[in-house]
């Protein structure tokens, strides 16, 4: 006996346009999720595959509202996880601009706080914890947050270890106020490239308790620490980063078909 088919779902699909990146993005009416994450998940997807590329513009507030027919706050809201991702960025006189870079391999884009949030236009502040000389390294503690006008967010305090025999004169730089990765790269020509890092949790200190407040109070901290390394696997720093409360990390996990040997039964709970 042939079975009925369902009926498909309803969906907003953009409206005939040249550009065939637009009309492959579809929103469903009937999907429990809110439309502007449908709409945050369906740019993001063509930002990832390469449809819309580095500093390529993506469609306007107003040709999304149009083509879709949906609210301007649920384009604003969408735009503003992309942005808040580091995928897009806003530029006066140009509109949201594409500013990701595909990871290649297994290489960490692994560039600079201060670059980062600048890219995202923010405002990076960074105050030193600690600067010093031992056994000739130079051992740098900073706090690194984002201004928001008269405030500051901290989001990490990191540690770096630097080789002075390889840097010579590094100590002498004011690093609250310069770019560790930037002076590496203008003046001493090593550019890092990757990292190696192990997470951890770490205890509460009252120097960590102080920076973070007033963030929720915890007994430990997550901590990536490792090396960082540049193209020709030489060691740049040794590093460890302890996050804020605050911070929200997002993992992505990419499954085979496969997520067992053959012949081995899944317990799923």
């Amino acid at each position: 006996m042939t079975q009925p088919s369902m009926p498909e779902a309803p969906t907003i699909a953009a409206h005939e346009n040249p550009d065939d990146r637009l009309s492959r993005l579809r929103l469903d009416l009937y999907s429990s999720e809110q439309l502007y994450r449908q709409l945050y998940r369906a740019l993001r997807a063509a930002i990832l595959s390469g449809d819309f590329s580095e500093g390529e513009a993506i469609p306007s507030e107003n040709q999304l509202r149009d083509q879709f027919g949906i609210a301007r706050t649920t384009v604003r809201n969408a735009m503003a996880l992309l942005v808040s991702e580091g995928l897009v960025q806003q530029v006066r006189g140009r509109g949201t601009i594409v500013s990701h870079r595909p990871i290649s391999h297994n290489i960490w884009n692994f560039g600079s706080f201060t670059e980062l949030a600048r890219k995202q236009g923010q405002r990076p502040v960074t105050r030193v914890l600690e600067h010093r000389v031992d056994n000739g390294q130079l051992v740098l503690v900073r706090a690194r947050g984002l201004a928001n006008g008269d405030s500051v967010t901290w989001l990490n305090v990191d540690t770096s270890e630097l080789d002075l025999a390889l840097y010579p004169g590094l100590d002498r730089y004011d690093f609250a106020a310069q770019s560790l990765y930037e002076v590496l790269r203008r003046d001493y020509d090593r550019h890092p490239l990757r990292s190696e890092l192990l997470l951890t949790v770490v205890p509460a200190s009252d120097r960590l308790r102080e920076v973070f407040a007033p963030a929720p109070d915890v007994p430990g901290y997550l901590c990536a620490s490792g090396d960082v390394l540049d193209a020709d696997d030489r060691l740049v720093e040794r590093t460890s980063i302890v996050y804020s409360p605050a911070v929200q990390m997002k993992f992505a996990t990419r499954w085979g078909r496969e997520t067992a040997p053959p012949g081995v039964q899944e317990n799923k709970t």
